[in-house]
C-alpha cells in the first residue's frame, strides 16, 4: 500500500530551510511515496528547494504533490478541497501532519481525519492559548481526543465558531443541556467577535458554568458596550477593538488586525476631542475651530486640513491629533511624541491586501504596532489594560 503524506505549510513566516529539512527526514525515515504540501500558492517555491535538498541528502528523487487553498477563510472551499485531494489517492494510507500549519487549517484537517479515518501526525504540536485557570471542563468524563466535543472545544479556541457549530449540529441530533449551552456560549461568541453587540443571554452560561468568572466579567462588560450613555462606553469599545486584533494576530490575519488597530487609533482621538472638547469629528462648524484656545495660525493649518463632505466639514485622523497636541492635551502630546511610529501603521494599513496593497506583515511589526496602540489607549483612559482583561474571551481546556 502507498503511504501519502499531507503536510501543511500555510503558517505565516514559515521557517523555509527547517520545513525543508523536517519534511525531507519525515519521507526518508517513513518511506513516503508521496508528500503532498498543503497550503496557499506561496508554497510553489518551495518544490525545487526541497527536491534539491532531498536528493543531495539522501541521493534519491522526492515525489511533491500541491492542494493549493486559494481561500484560507472559507471553511466549506477548505473541506472540499481536501476531499477532492484525498480522491486522488483512493487506496493509499494517508498520514496529515500539522506541524507546520496554522490554527484554523490544523483544527480543520483534525476534522478531515475523523472523516475518512486518516491517522494525524505531531498533534500535539498545536498551540492552545487556553486560559485554564478560567474555564472548568464540561465533559468530565472525557479521557481522549476522538470525542465530538474535543473538536467543538478546539474551533471554539480558535474563534471559528461557524465550523464549531457545524460540528456541534452534525454529531448531536437531539442536544442535551450540555450541548445546548455549547450552542448558546458559541452563538454569543461568535456575535460579539463580529461587534454584533446586543444583551446577551448570559444567564443560562453563568449558571451552568458556575466557577467560570470571565463569563461575570462579559456579563458586566456588554452591558457597557450596549449602553451609549455610559461613562465608559468609548473606553470600552477602544478595548474590545484591541482585543478584537489580538484575536485577528492569533489567527495570524494580520491584515484584518492592522485594520482594526487603525480604527483603534481613529476612536482614542474622536473621543478625547469630544468629551474633553466637545467637537465632533464628523460634524465640525468652523466656529468650533475659531472658538479653540489655540493660535492662529495653527487655526488656519486646521481648517485647511478638514474634509468638506456635503453638508458638513469632517476631521481626518491626522488633523484630530494636530487639534489634540496643539491644544496641549495629554493624548495628543503622547501621539506627537511618537509621530513617527503612529504614521508607520498609516502607512502599513494603507498597502495591506484588504485595502488597495500587497504588503505582507511580520508578527513582529503587527505586535509592535499592537502595544504602541494599546500605549496610546493607556493614555485616553488608565484603566484601559483592566478593562481589556474584563472583555476577554473565554478558552475551554482542552
Amino acid at each position: 500500500m502507498k503511504k501519502v503524506l499531507m503536510i501543511l505549510c500555510d503558517k505565516i513566516n514559515l521557517q523555509k530551510e527547517e520545513f525543508i529539512k523536517y519534511l525531507s527526514s519525515i519521507v526518508y525515515d517513513d518511506q513516503v511515496d508521496t508528500a503532498v504540501l498543503v497550503g496557499t500558492k506561496e508554497i510553489l517555491g518551495l518544490i525545487r528547494e526541497i527536491k534539491e535538498y532531498y536528493n543531495h541528502e539522501y541521493s534519491q528523487e522526492i515525489n511533491i504533490n500541491v492542494l493549493i487553498l486559494q481561500n484560507m477563510e472559507d471553511t466549506d472551499y477548505i473541506f472540499s478541497r481536501f476531499k477532492f485531494k484525498i480522491k486522488e489517492f483512493p487506496y493509499a494510507q494517508i498520514l496529515i501532519n500539522i506541524t507546520h500549519g496554522s490554527n484554523k487549517l490544523s483544527a480543520i484537517s483534525m476534522l478531515v481525519s475523523k472523516m475518512y479515518g486518516l491517522r494525524i501526525q505531531d498533534r500535539l504540536h498545536i498551540e492552545d492559548s487556553s486560559k485554564f485557570e478560567n474555564f472548568d471542563v464540561i465533559e468530565q468524563n472525557e479521557k481522549n481526543s476522538n470525542k465530538p466535543m474535543y473538536y467543538i472545544k478546539k474551533l471554539f479556541n480558535n474563534y471559528d465558531y461557524k465550523l464549531a457549530k457545524e460540528v456541534l449540529y452534525d454529531n448531536y441530533d437531539t442536544m442535551d443541556k450540555t450541548e445546548q449551552m455549547f450552542e448558546t456560549i458559541i452563538e454569543i461568541y461568535e456575535k460579539w467577535d463580529s461587534f454584533d453587540y446586543e444583551r446577551y443571554d448570559f444567564n443560562k452560561i453563568e449558571s451552568y458554568f458556575s466557577n467560570l468568572k470571565e463569563i461575570k466579567n462579559n456579563y458586566e462588560a456588554i452591558t457597557i458596550l450596549t449602553d451609549r450613555n455610559n461613562d465608559k462606553y468609548n473606553s470600552y469599545r477602544i478595548a474590545d477593538l484591541i482585543n478584537n486584533a489580538k484575536r485577528r494576530i492569533d489567527e495570524e490575519r494580520y491584515d484584518d488586525a492592522i485594520i482594526r488597530l487603525y480604527r483603534v487609533l481613529e476612536l482614542i482621538g474622536e473621543s478625547e476631542l469630544q468629551e474633553k472638547y466637545g467637537i465632533r469629528k464628523d460634524d465640525i462648524h468652523l466656529d468650533d475651530i475659531n472658538g479653540l484656545n489655540i493660535d492662529k495660525t495653527a487655526k488656519i493649518n486646521i481648517k485647511k486640513r478638514l474634509d468638506f463632505k456635503y453638508p458638513r466639514y469632517q476631521i481626518p485622523l491626522t488633523t484630530t491629533y494636530f487639534i489634540l497636541q496643539k491644544l496641549y492635551d495629554k493624548v495628543g502630546l503622547y501621539y506627537s511624541r511618537n509621530k513617527q511610529k503612529y504614521q508607520e501603521l498609516f502607512q502599513k494599513r494603507n498597502v495591506s491586501v484588504l485595502v488597495h496593497g500587497n504588503h505582507k506583515y511580520e508578527t513582529s511589526e503587527i505586535k509592535e504596532m499592537l502595544q504602541r496602540v494599546t500605549d496610546l489607549a493607556g493614555v485616553y483612559d488608565e484603566n484601559i489594560q483592566t478593562i481589556m482583561l474584563k472583555l476577554d474571551f473565554p478558552k475551554f481546556k482542552i
